[in-house]
């Protein structure tokens, strides 16, 4: 029994980019380990990295599992459902690195402004979820 393309997808963004933020994350401990003043002396990067690591892992977790719960057929995953999720699972955490990377002295950078986006297409998916499950 195969999976629907848009699970298998969801599955395969999912891992991929988890293992992309673990390696993220070595990467940081790394930087804290060898006390690279890269990473501690600028406290904005290391907030919004920690930031893009902690919301990276965690929301490739929750596609992960959006993906296992619309192939047990517990929620309906809609196309547009989907495309939402995927894109604020890159949008949220993408947003953090690249205002961490490229910033102010005292504020993010302009990427910041993609962390708002991604977690509205992140909460319309959620509700579309719960509702679908609601719905059933």
């Amino acid at each position: 029994m195969s999976s629907p393309p848009q699970e298998t997808g969801l599955i395969r963004q999912g891992w991929i980019s988890l293992a992309g933020w673990i390696v993220f994350g070595l990467l940081i401990e790394g930087l804290i380990g060898f006390r690279s003043p890269v990473l501690l002396d600028d406290s904005i990067r290391r907030d919004m990295f920690r930031l893009a690591h902690a919301h990276g892992t965690l929301l490739n977790l929750v596609l992960i599992a959006a993906a296992i719960c619309a192939r047990l057929d517990l929620i309906r995953l809609g196309r547009v459902t989907a495309l939402g999720l995927r894109a604020a699972v890159v949008l949220l955490p993408g947003g953090f690195l690249l205002g961490g990377i490229w910033h102010f002295k005292d504020d993010p950078g302009v990427a910041i402004l993609l962390v708002p986006v991604g977690a509205l297409l992140l909460l319309t998916a959620a509700l579309q979820i719960g509702c679908s499950v609601w719905r059933r």
